[in-house]
């Protein structure tokens, strides 16, 4: 009789299966921390960021070299859940069915070791080795650092959302366009080439008018009335708001995107001042950057919304680890190298969107990972608003989870502690300490001993007064209970991070 294990699906494992094969991984599950385990997804934690804090990866090959050859026969054992007491080559079989079952790969107990190691390979199997110095709490940390520095991305991405949606809202006004001007086949690029995507968008449109949900077209739909596009563009996604435009006829993409330039950068284009080839050409490579720019964001936009990790935005293979090269999605390129002569232009174009800094001005910053997407947004926002406090906001994420910058000795979250020792700042610059009064008096021979006396306990009780509440501060601060990140260097390889990124951001001046 032949045996099937395992199935079309992944197998799944209880909490306390979980915690134990953390433990043969060799990641410590400290003891403070266990309530946590209960308390966050073992997936959303352990797979979605243990490229962070794996020091090497090996495929079926690897693990099957290293049985023959004896080389780390008890951390397989270990790791895989097998006795002890078994042969390497009874070892490596285990391991073969341990990783089949799942993954949920269709075997026969009498299928041979090289039918099943081909099967693993089908599903481009990747085992990932931790360092020591890694516990669950590290995981515990970077989650709950991407979470709140998710919000803060999303907020502002939202911001240039709106701003988009007022964009194409206005031009469609300009041109007095007709309530259903978002429906009608006429309006879109409907060449072989692009005809699909143009029909996507009416369709995303036709659904969005069946809203249910939404009270404005719920309202029109009461009245026996179409749904105008000011209603409709309202309810959009950032992606689809996006494509819409791509999809437009090619005349009215061109205008929307040459107000987008206007709207979103420093810079100011008019396509009636074209008069030669050159100028039409870095025209349309200004429109079709941004055209970019936009759709990168919207990527983004869609991570954040849907909780996916960012740190490795962008990044094409998601089992790379320190010893390897991280490859990207975008911008799409043959190879490599044409992808660094993309982004290396995009850098040009971004000193002249946004004036020349230290980040754009400087070729080696070419990748579109987390850190070009964070300067995008940030530059966006800073022409938007003037006053924004993206930039404060972003430093505090890192600094209260210690990760990149350290946190002031002050570092404070708790607001009414916070108004409580600026209230206390205020007074104390308003106090009167007599000083002119005891100089006076020395000036005249009078004895000052005991007004110094007076104004060093003046001076004390302040002091004491300030200590104390910094002191109150420092006891359960969120702010401050993090130590250094043992892994700052790996997130600096994925995201292009580092304590010089923020210098970047924040000195905007030209060189």
């Amino acid at each position: 009789m032949l045996f099937l294990v395992g199935g079309s699906k992944m197998k799944s494992y209880t909490n306390t299966k979980l915690r134990k094969k953390l433990q043969n991984k060799g990641i410590m599950l400290d003891e403070k921390k266990k309530q946590h385990f209960d308390k966050y997804s073992y997936y959303q934690v352990i797979n979605a960021y243990k490229n962070i804090f794996s020091t090497s990866i090996e495929n079926i090959d690897d693990i099957e070299n290293n049985i023959k050859n004896s080389i780390d026969i008890d951390r397989y054992r270990k790791n895989f859940s097998i006795s002890n007491d078994t042969s390497n080559s009874t070892l490596y079989r285990g391991i073969l069915i341990s990783i089949c079952q799942k993954y949920g790969i269709n075997l026969k107990y009498t299928d041979s070791n090289d039918e099943l190691k081909e099967k693993i390979k089908g599903i481009k199997y990747y085992n990932h080795l931790y360092s020591n110095k890694v516990i669950y709490s590290d995981f515990i940390r970077i989650y709950k650092f991407e979470h709140e520095l998710r919000n803060v991305l999303l907020k502002y991405t939202l911001i240039i959302e709106e701003s988009l949606k007022n964009v194409l809202v206005t031009y469609l006004n300009s041109i007095e366009a007709k309530d259903n001007f978002l429906t009608d086949i006429n309006q879109y690029d409907t060449t072989p080439k692009n005809i699909t995507n143009s029909i996507n968008s009416i369709k995303k449109i036709f659904d969005k008018q069946t809203n249910k949900h939404s009270n404005p077209i719920k309202r029109k739909n009461d009245q026996e009335l179409s749904v105008p596009y000011w209603i409709i563009i309202n309810e959009l996604t950032l992606g689809e708001t996006i494509k819409l435009i791509i999809n437009l006829d090619k005349s009215h993409m061109q205008n929307i995107l040459e107000d987008c330039v206007n709207c979103f950068t420093n810079i100011k284009i008019n396509k009636d001042e074209i008069t030669t080839d050159e100028d039409k050409e870095k025209y349309w490579n200004k429109l079709n950057v941004m055209r970019e720019i936009l759709n990168i964001v919207g990527l983004l936009r869609n991570s954040l919304a849907h909780n996916q990790p960012i740190y490795n935005f962008n990044v094409k293979e998601y089992y790379s680890s320190k010893s390897n090269n991280i490859h990207y999605i975008l911008p799409k390129a043959h190879n490599q190298q044409e992808q660094y002569v993309l982004t290396t232009n995009y850098m040009s174009y971004l000193a002249e969107f946004f004036g020349s800094d230290r980040y754009n001005s400087f070729s080696g910053n070419t990748n579109i990972d987390l850190s070009w997407v964070i300067y995008i947004i940030y530059k966006i926002i800073s022409h938007l608003d003037k006053n924004t406090n993206m930039y404060t906001e972003l430093v505090y994420v890192y600094q209260k989870y210690n990760i990149i910058l350290r946190p002031g000795k002050a570092t404070t979250n708790k607001i009414g502690l916070y108004e409580t020792i600026l209230s206390k700042l205020n007074d104390y610059s308003t106090i009167d300490f007599n000083i002119n009064s005891i100089k006076e008096k020395y000036d005249n021979d009078k004895k000052i001993k005991l007004d110094l006396i007076s104004l060093n306990k003046q001076i004390r009780d302040m002091q004491d007064e300030m200590k104390s509440l910094l002191n109150e501060n420092n006891k359960n601060n969120e702010c401050m209970k993090y130590t250094h990140f043992l892994f700052d260097r790996v997130y600096t390889k994925y995201t292009g991070i580092d304590k010089k990124y923020f210098d970047k951001l924040m000195n905007n001046k030209e060189k």
